[in-house]
C-alpha cells in the first residue's frame, strides 16, 4: 500500500500525509530557526521555510504519492511550484492576517495556514498535474 502505484484519492490522500509530515519538518524548522533564533522577519522566514519545504514534498511525494514518469521534467517542476506558489501567497497573506491584525501568536499562525495550504497543494496537484484532464504524466 505504501509504494505500490495507484490512483485512489483516499491512498494518496494519506500518503501526501505522511510526505507533508517530513515536508512540514523542514518548512517549520527553518522558519523556527530563522524567525526565532536569527530574528528574521516572520513573514520571510515564512518564504524561505516555504520553498525549502515544498523542494522536499516535491521529491518525496515524487515517489510515494504522484507515480509515473513526466512527459516533461521541467514542465513538472515548474507546475509544482506554480501551484505551491498560489500555496505561498495564501499563506503569506493568512499569516499576515492572523498574526498582524488578529493577534495570534506567529508561530501558531504557521501552523493553522500549513493546513489550509497542504490540502490546496495536495488537490490543486492532483486535479491540475495528474487528473483525465491535465495529466502530465507519459502514457504507460
Amino acid at each position: 500500500m505504501i509504494f505500490e502505484k495507484t490512483n485512489n484519492t483516499f491512498v494518496q490522500l494519506f500518503r501526501y500525509g505522511f510526505v507533508a509530515v517530513g515536508a512540514f519538518v523542514v518548512d517549520y524548522g527553518f522558519y523556527f530557526l530563522l524567525s526565532y533564533l536569527f530574528a528574521v522577519q516572520y513573514l520571510v522566514a515564512a518564504f524561505i521555510g516555504f520553498v525549502a519545504g515544498t523542494a522536499t514534498n516535491y521529491l518525496i511525494s515524487k515517489y510515494m504519492v504522484f507515480q509515473g514518469e513526466p512527459k516533461s521534467r521541467v514542465s513538472e517542476v515548474f507546475l509544482v511550484f506554480l501551484i505551491s506558489g498560489v500555496g505561498l501567497l495564501w499563506l503569506e497573506i493568512g499569516l499576515y492576517v492572523l498574526t498582524d491584525i488578529y493577534g495570534v501568536h506567529y508561530l501558531l499562525s504557521k501552523l493553522i495556514m500549513t493546513g489550509i495550504v497542504f490540502l490546496w497543494n495536495f488537490f490543486a496537484r492532483k486535479f491540475f498535474m495528474y487528473s483525465r484532464f491535465f495529466n502530465i504524466l507519459k502514457e504507460p
